[in-house]
């Protein structure tokens, strides 16, 4: 499952990822995704990550994921992801100098924290 909520009055992006992920709503994701850069041009996301599914998305989407990343590289500014699998933080860690946004990673617990982190980026 992915659920995908734009905060109201910002350029905040909420994912919710827990379990397995079906096409359509890997689908409906990236075009939630879209249509708030093109509101905002750029976005600030919040990814809280439950359980994973195996694979992660759908292998039919995986190219649509890559495209979808380099066609937005500059359009994220901001990733805050909330997990407590204990390969997620140094995966993020590793993700931040490939990226022009700026990644943190936060436990489930700090939940607040990341989305505080994210209302003060800039």
């Amino acid at each position: 499952m992915i659920k995908v909520t734009q905060v109201p009055g910002t350029n905040i992006v909420e994912m919710e990822i827990d379990g397995a992920i079906s096409t359509a709503e890997f689908d409906s994701a990236l075009e939630k995704l879209d249509s708030a850069i093109k509101q905002y041009g750029s976005i600030k996301v919040l990814e809280r990550i439950g359980e994973l599914g195996t694979p992660p998305i759908p292998w039919s989407k995986f190219w649509d994921d890559i495209k979808f990343g380099f066609e937005h590289l500059s359009d994220i500014t901001h990733a805050a992801v909330v997990a407590d699998q204990s390969w997620i933080a140094p995966y993020v860690k590793l993700l931040n100098p490939l990226f022009k946004a700026e990644f943190r990673s936060f436990k489930l617990s700090e939940l607040e924290s990341a989305r505080e982190w994210l209302s003060k980026a800039s």
